[in-house]
């Protein structure tokens, strides 16, 4: 079988159902590129109580999985991820950045705006703080509230999945400098999950040229950049970049 020169590997965030990034893969699907958009470890259950004792090392592995389908039917992938996603794209391309052609992150959540996150006042009290509660809340968070009602996010995690996304945040900040792949950044600056500074983190780290890589800014979307107000300028945006990165290899 002839592979396609390049496919998209779309991945979901934290806590999130495919429905954080459906816009994303609609926006891709008419560039007729080969897709794959898996449902990571313990995602997609009737309960949150499904992410009890997974770690970021499965999110890891089973993005691996689906690129390897993926590079079944393409010879390279562009690698875009959300929020959590975004850190599993960003350790993809740190790892085979021989098949990866490029990487897309929206949010990606390398410093999370949490106090208790990496970086913040009260990140030695996270792991307390995780056992006392046993449950973190983590409410869908919208500019227009309205859309809200609809969102098929968990709207809890278990305490030690948290600490997991915590250390995986840490990790990739960790590993940016790996990275050497194309790359673009979304980040909106109105953010209330990851900090907007994530997207500068993530600039400066990575070692991609500066001529290969972009930040591009949103005002008014919170942190389901796919589901809020920005949501069709953000999948452009994303679809724009892949379009590009398919002219790259076209003859």
């Amino acid at each position: 079988m002839t592979k396609e020169p390049l496919g998209v590997l779309i991945l979901h965030g934290f806590t999130a159902s495919l429905d954080c990034v459906r816009e994303v893969a609609s926006a891709v699907k008419p560039l007729g590129l080969p897709t794959r958009m898996p449902v990571l470890r313990r995602h997609g259950a009737e309960s949150p109580e499904a992410l009890r004792d997974v770690s970021w090392r499965d999110w890891v592995a089973d993005g691996e999985a689906a690129l390897r389908e993926l590079l079944s039917e393409a010879e390279q992938a562009v690698v875009f991820g959300h929020s959590m996603g975004g850190l599993v794209a960003l350790n993809l391309a740190a790892d085979h950045g021989n098949v990866i052609d490029s990487v897309a992150v929206a949010a990606a959540a390398v410093q999370l705006a949490s106090p208790l996150a990496p970086g913040r006042p009260l990140h030695t009290l996270a792991p307390l703080v995780a056992r006392l509660l046993g449950r973190i809340d983590m409410p869908p968070v919208y500019s227009d509230p309205s859309l809200a009602q609809r969102d098929t996010n968990y709207a809890w995690a278990p305490g030690d999945a948290v600490l997991s996304l915590l250390a995986f945040s840490q990790r990739t900040r960790r590993r940016l400098s790996e990275v050497k792949v194309p790359t673009l950044i979304l980040q909106s600056r109105n953010d209330s999950t990851v900090a907007p500074e994530s997207a500068q983190l993530i600039y400066d780290g990575i070692a991609t040229p500066p001529s290969e890589k972009q930040i591009v800014w949103f005002d008014e979307t919170e942190h389901e950049m796919f589901r809020d107000c920005e949501r069709e300028a953000a999948s452009a945006a994303v679809a724009s970049w892949v379009r590009g990165r398919r002219e790259e290899h076209r003859p």
